[in-house]
């Protein structure tokens, strides 16, 4: 993501040399990761939290996801407003972040692993 040329742009070469484009389920584990059920599994719990907070947590929920659907519906506008060039930098920043999350947290672990 960082360097070069990534896969989506790659794959969309592909796809602008052929008629069909396939589309794919990809984003849906992005948006409802395995860490973010648990975290409304645990933010949900009757024993830990009262129904009002339970709400609270849904509607914010809710909130979360009207926003993804409001921002993937206006995936091409946006693309539209930024271009390419807009695209491939908002790419290698977020690759950045995510290279910077990963290294964080492999340090976090070899340093639990270490002083445990």
């Amino acid at each position: 993501m960082i360097f070069g040329e990534s896969k989506p742009d790659i794959e969309r070469k592909m796809s602008a040399k052929q008629n069909e484009a396939a589309i794919f389920p990809i984003a849906t584990p992005s948006i409802a990761s395995p860490g973010a059920m648990l975290g409304i599994v645990l933010l949900t719990e009757n024993s830990s939290y009262s129904i009002w907070e339970q709400t609270q947590t849904a509607l914010i929920m809710l909130l979360v996801l009207l926003i993804t659907m409001l921002l993937m519906l206006a995936a091409s506008q946006i693309h539209r407003v930024i271009g390419n060039a807009g695209a491939s930098l908002i790419s290698r920043v977020m690759g950045m972040i995510l290279a910077s999350v990963a290294v964080a947290n492999v340090l976090a672990g070899i340093k639990q692993y270490f002083l445990l």
